[in-house]
């Protein structure tokens, strides 16, 4: 049977180009917003976006000394559900203020090397809120520009089918604008978003400062905390290569910006504190002799997954300084992804071919990505031998506890001398083999020297003891004043008691109150 496909044979031979105008219909707007983005935290995301380029440019023209000197502004006001964004960036002159805000996909930045250049990070809002607001002044400008977003009859247009307009006919219903003159709370230079009557979704994250805050400090580009002793080494390294455009957000006119989330130590899981004791840098060579990325590794004792939503937990990925994707973004090269949520660290892509798609959840599917994942995997095996070392190193340590704690309480029911000779003899070959097996824990499953030394000694310790009772307990001074045939009986009734209860610290305290009121 032929499995190839019918061909259509062409009437003319050449080909035409259309002349029909593309509909662009009212639901690209929801494709565009809220369809947009999975976790709604991003909208925060897509703004500060905007904002850093936008005072990296006014740092390029000389309107701010540094890109140090760049704020943003968040105000979250939960009881009327508001939130307002404002930059002190170059702001939009008036003259390109409606058209910038109201142009789908067509930015001005794309191959300006800016963070944001798909032109649709400023309609993120839009599924969130009853009306989005931006407002703007440029330099030397005495008058603000202003222009709103009817979000509300956007929801009730998309939802009526009888509504067939084109894009551009829904645009000019639900947007208006305007000219204002701005108070003397406002900056003479400033860009700022508002949206009013936020809709709340799931645990109403986007109207929770503290969230919002935790969220931004994980993916904007804001600096190491000075509590952090690797801030300087980090920062160093990369600033060479990376346009890191660290800005002060302030949140509610907190009076300290937000830091990165990373100090000194970390919460590994619920009550269990790690540190960081060593840094490695990583270096990815690109195809052109230039890096393709460069990032950073900080060690510590791998005692463990990091804890579920951990600040810090996971190698993640950055672009332009700017988070991309969660946490879990290269799980994929983890021979057991789980390893990644033991790892901490960043990589930054410098290669302008590796692009984050339109959500920045990810990266566009090329081969410099491709490329970039294959170089990466080394990394990820080297984060996994340390994770599959460190869970032995523990196995190993709590094994050797456990047995420890073991021949200790053997050692103390020889001690009590209330066992008959026979049973006595057993207990003591039971203590030997287990202080063989402690000292082959000590020293042949556990690679980390100063691990090593301590348990050395503590077995040395535990060997000294039981030889020490082993060679002078006695247990004639239990049963002074009775006779053999007594003694006997006695030693008989406790050795069942060990033998019946499997709670061998509980048989312990019974005898010892049983010989308590026997002498």
């Amino acid at each position: 049977m032929s499995s190839n496909l019918p061909i259509l044979t062409s009437i003319k031979s050449e080909w035409n180009h259309i002349n029909e105008t593309p509909i662009l219909g009212k639901d690209v707007l929801e494709l565009l917003s809220s369809s947009m983005y999975v976790n709604p935290l991003s909208i925060y995301r897509e703004y500060i976006q905007n904002s850093v380029d936008s005072i990296e440019e006014a740092t390029a023209l000389g309107l701010l000394g540094s890109t140090a000197e760049g704020r943003v502004d968040i105000l979250i006001d939960s009881q009327e559900r508001r939130v307002r964004i404002r930059d002190n960036g170059t702001g939009i002159p008036s003259s390109q203020f409606v058209r910038r805000l109201t142009a789908l996909g067509a930015s001005r930045k794309r191959g300006m090397k800016a963070r944001g250049f798909r032109g649709v990070g400023r309609l993120a809002g839009l599924g969130y809120c009853q009306e989005l607001i931006f407002r703007s002044r440029a330099d030397g400008e005495r008058e603000a520009s202003e222009l709103r977003w009817d979000c509300k009859k956007l929801k009730a247009i998309l939802r009526d089918a009888q509504f067939s307009d084109q894009l551009g006919e829904l645009i000019a219903q639900i947007v208006r604008t305007r000219r204002a003159v701005a108070d003397q709370s406002y900056p003479e230079r400033f860009f700022e978003v508002e949206l009013v009557g936020m809709v709340r979704h799931g645990a109403d994250a986007l109207m929770n400062p503290s969230m919002v805050g935790d969220y931004l400090s994980q993916v904007a580009p804001v600096p190491f905390s000075p509590e952090f002793s690797y801030r300087e080494l980090i920062e160093n390294a990369l600033i060479k290569h990376v346009n890191l455009g660290n800005v002060a957000i302030h949140i509610n006119g907190s009076a300290a910006p937000l830091y990165r989330p990373y100090r000194d130590s970390f919460s590994a899981r619920k009550g269990v504190i790690d540190k960081f004791t060593d840094i490695q840098e990583i270096k990815i060579e690109g195809a052109s002799n230039g890096l393709a990325a460069i990032g950073w590794v900080l060690h510590h004792g791998y005692i463990g997954s990091i804890s579920l939503g951990s600040p810090v937990a996971g190698l993640r990925v950055r672009c332009g300084n700017i988070q991309v994707g969660e946490n879990n973004l290269l799980n994929e090269l983890f021979q057991e992804p789980r390893f990644n949520g033991w790892a901490v660290g960043e990589v930054h892509v410098l290669d302008d071919r590796i692009l984050p798609n339109g959500r920045r959840d990810h990266f566009e599917q090329s081969v410099p990505f491709k490329d970039l994942l294959n170089q990466l995997s080394p990394l990820a095996a080297e984060l996994t031998r340390r994770c599959r070392v460190s869970s032995i190193q523990r196995n190993a340590v709590r094994e050797f506890e456990s047995k420890k704690t073991t021949v200790e309480h053997m050692i103390e029911i020889v001690e009590q001398g209330a066992l008959s000779r026979e049973k006595r003899k057993t207990l003591i070959h039971d203590i030997e083999k287990a202080l063989g097996q402690i000292r082959r824990l000590s020293t042949t499953r556990i690679k980390d020297h100063r691990i090593t030394s301590s348990l050395s000694r503590k077995a040395e310790r535990l060997r000294v003891r039981a030889e020490k009772v082993i060679s002078t307990v006695s247990s004639a001074s239990r049963f002074s004043g009775k006779t053999r045939r007594e003694k006997q009986i006695y030693e008989n009734v406790f050795g069942l008691i060990y033998d019946c209860l499997s709670d061998q610290k509980a048989a312990k305290t019974l005898i010892d109150l049983l010989l308590e009121r026997l002498n």
